[in-house]
């Protein structure tokens, strides 16, 4: 098929505590804590997405089932819809799959793509990965190793490869040949742990009469692609400290204005942030 015919729907999905994890140690339903969460999706993700060259898709937020029933969780859909001039789709978690196979009705591929509300990606995030479609010929995962980690105030580099197994959860993707898709159950980027998706998605397919091949799985070692925030909130960190927020520096010295300015950052990522050593 031409690439002047292909028709695809590009989806950004991001969560928004859609679950209650008994092991985070804050209470996900009190407004005064999500009013704090919102700071950081207005001031990193939002305007990371609004940077975007290709602005060619659909954000959609994954909201907590008890947002949507409750009028005291109204600011969270309002605050979010007016930190961005792009259009937002608001669906409970359990509705995520019914929005893919809506799509693979209407589109001959569908792309499903990751990102935390606290994180940056950089501004051809989204034309890059539309690019895959082209090469893909039924299923395509694809995502970024290489970016940079934002701690308290300082940048410093970050690469890993996972083993070359997954990728870095800013911006992962699942690409579906809309055809293929509708022979298998339905199934999108948040169905897979981003740092095993390959062996994941090999697991998945087999169990499904389809043979993984290596095509299925692409990754992107060359592009800083990423800023990955690490702060207080984080679920990962505390989840795995026992509540504690332990920031580790990484053994490397912090970036400085020598490897890239602010003035860069702002253009490449969106990012406004504070910065100790980067002028």
């Amino acid at each position: 098929m031409p690439e002047s015919e292909k028709k695809f729907k590009h989806f950004v999905m991001i969560r928004f505590f859609t679950f209650d994890d008994p092991k985070y140690p804050h209470d996900i339903y009190d407004p005064d804590f999500l009013a704090k969460q919102l700071v950081l999706a207005k001031n990193n993700a939002l305007p990371s997405l609004d940077n975007q060259t290709n602005k060619n898709f659909e954000l959609v937020f994954m909201l907590n089932d008890k947002f949507f029933d409750n009028p005291k969780y109204e600011f969270v859909f309002s605050t979010l819809k007016n930190s961005s001039a792009l259009p937002l789709t608001f669906i409970k978690n359990s509705d995520r799959l019914h929005l893919i196979e809506d799509a693979c009705n209407n589109y001959d591929f569908v792309i499903t793509s990751r990102m935390d509300f606290d994180d940056f990606l950089f501004k051809d995030a989204v034309a890059d990965t539309q690019s895959k479609v082209d090469e893909c010929t039924d299923i395509l995962t694809y995502g970024y190793c290489k970016g940079f980690t934002y701690i308290r105030g300082n940048l410093y580099n970050a690469f890993t490869t996972y083993k070359d197994l997954g990728h870095h959860g800013v911006l992962q993707s699942v690409i579906l040949k809309s055809a293929f898709a509708k022979t298998i159950p339905f199934v999108g980027v948040y169905d897979f742990n981003h740092a095993k998706i390959k062996i994941r998605l090999k697991t998945f397919l087999e169990k499904n009469g389809v043979q993984f091949a290596e095509r299925m799985f692409q990754r992107n070692t060359s592009v800083n692609a990423f800023i990955y925030i690490r702060h207080e909130f984080s679920h990962y960190i505390l989840t795995n400290n026992a509540g504690k927020p332990v920031l580790k520096l990484p053994k490397e010295k912090p970036l400085t204005t020598a490897d890239i300015t602010k003035e860069q950052l702002a253009a490449e990522f969106g990012f406004h942030g504070e910065l100790n050593c980067i002028e």
